[in-house]
């Protein structure tokens, strides 16, 4: 799988991704030649090296001619639309400013059709943003991580007024992300760099995993500081196939009053409302009084179905909850031929590429019912034709 870390350290703005993806290793002439495949002669590129800091990094610049046009979201699609790229190119970029227009209907109180955009429907923006999506999509992108973002500090002067930092377009996109004000008062993620960073993670909910480096590129700003570069960097890497990764809801609450009969059946509720675990562990609690400790995971999309089962369920008035990134071994289940008919069984990928198979345990029991045999001895004999090493 290959990856892409944005390295959010003195912000992201369109113009700093377009330099880190030139510098980490897209063609330059892709990105050149992209006005033209837009139909817009009047637009050039230049590319050229700075130095931010002590440190040297890709410059993009996208000159055009002033114009007062202030284009809606559909004068923009039409525009990506017409052009000569990819249509996985095309709906990515606008997927981008769709979200763009998403955050100014929100902003300004009105609808997404009504939004026309002021500094984000410049021809440079629109440059930026499909040139992003070029990067992705041309670069053979799967997944993209962030840092933590460098927001900046202070006032921005927009088209309506001064606004503090972030912005409110700006804030609005980065919802959810993690931010950090500073190093610097002054504007260090553009409303087109959000954009851009909200759609291209939007699929990586997990923890950033480990990865090999390919390649690491600098883009730069147009600002210079004393103490901090301005620039993104950008890191291109591959991570092995044999994971999987997701984001998971961790639950946990204590007891102490709470009938020990009812323990398999809250387990067994929460198991069957899509919990990936449940278990019980014994502790003392505070004045030395004997307690359980519930313990259950659930991905996010279940987390208020278990918590009402909790609540239902258990004598608990209040649970704690943590988020927990998983890394998995890629597995798959399906049924195959044994001496006792079909037998669903469940296929683990190891990270060399071997697997391992295991009959299922309910197959198993099932089969000991019918067969009035020993559950163990069932399970030793589809080892057996499973070709799995197993001791009892």
């Amino acid at each position: 799988m290959r990856i892409m870390y944005l390295d959010c350290f003195s912000g992201i703005s369109g113009d700093m991704f377009l330099g880190a993806s030139i510098d980490a290793g897209l063609d330059p002439e892709e990105l050149i030649q992209l006005p033209a495949k837009l139909n817009l002669p009047q637009v050039k590129i230049e590319i050229s090296k700075k130095v931010k800091t002590g440190l040297s990094a890709t410059k993009v610049d996208v000159i055009y001619p002033k114009e007062h046009a202030h284009r809606h979201l559909s004068d923009i699609e039409k525009i990506i639309d017409a052009g000569d790229i990819s249509d996985s190119i095309k709906v990515l970029a606008k997927k981008i400013f769709t979200r763009l227009a998403e955050a100014e209907a929100e902003m300004h109180g009105i609808s997404v059709e009504k939004v026309h955009f002021h500094e984000v429907g410049a021809l440079d923006a629109i440059i930026d943003i499909t040139g992003a999506a070029l990067a992705y999509v041309t670069l053979k992108i799967d997944k993209v991580f962030n840092s933590p973002i460098s927001v900046g500090g202070g006032m921005v002067k927009m088209a309506h007024g001064l606004y503090p930092v972030p912005a409110p377009a700006t804030a609005y996109l980065l919802s959810n992300f993690e931010i950090k004000h500073g190093p610097v008062d002054k504007e260090l993620v553009t409303p087109t760099g959000a954009a851009i960073l909200s759609v291209f993670t939007e699929n990586s909910e997990e923890e950033t995993p480990n990865y090999k480096i390919e390649s690491v590129g600098y883009g730069a700003g147009t600002l210079d500081f004393e103490t901090v570069p301005n620039a993104l960097r950008l890191t291109l890497g591959t991570i092995q196939e044999s994971y999987d990764f997701d984001k998971t809801v961790q639950i946990d609450f204590n007891v102490d009053d709470m009938n020990p009969q009812l323990f398999p059946y809250l387990i067994e509720k929460v198991m069957d409302a899509g919990a990936v675990d449940a278990y019980v562990t014994p502790i003392v609690m505070k004045k030395g009084r004997p307690g359980h400790l519930f313990t259950i995971v659930c991905n996010e999309t279940d987390e208020q179905k278990i918590l009402n089962i909790i609540f239902s369920e258990s004598t608990t008035i209040g649970v704690r909850k943590t988020k927990a990134a998983r890394t998995k071994l890629k597995r798959k289940s399906y049924k195959v031929d044994t001496s006792y008919g079909k037998v669903q069984v469940k296929e683990i990928i190891l990270p060399d590429g071997k697997n391992r198979i295991f009959p299922e345990y309910e197959e198993c029991k099932r089969i000991a019912k019918e067969t009035k045999k020993p559950l163990k001895e069932i399970q030793q004999k589809l080892f057996c034709e499973l070709s799995v090493d197993i001791k009892f």
